[in-house]
């Protein structure tokens, strides 16, 4: 691997050797790849969110899922004493 001012030196030779339409084209090329980049970056900022989304509901599911078994059993408890008192 080069140093960084070795890798200087062969990028300005190679710019020295480009005609001014072949710098336009790798300047275009360049920013195309920069604006395709910023726009995989964005996506994936809004899958993420996304999925925190998705995280936080499953949470909130696992959450009442906790809780559920225990109303569930006090519903059958108070059932059961309700028909106790009343029908035996």
């Amino acid at each position: 691997m080069a140093t960084p001012m070795i890798e200087d030196n062969i990028e300005d030779d190679q710019l020295a050797s480009m005609s001014n339409d072949d710098i336009v084209r790798a300047s275009r090329l360049l920013d195309n790849e920069i604006r395709i980049l910023k726009e995989e970056a964005q996506r994936t900022l809004l899958e993420i969110d996304s999925y925190k989304d998705k995280i936080k509901e499953n949470q909130e599911k696992i959450k009442l899922n906790k809780q559920l078994p225990y109303l569930v059993g006090n519903i059958v408890e108070n059932s059961v004493e309700f028909l106790k008192l009343h029908f035996f």
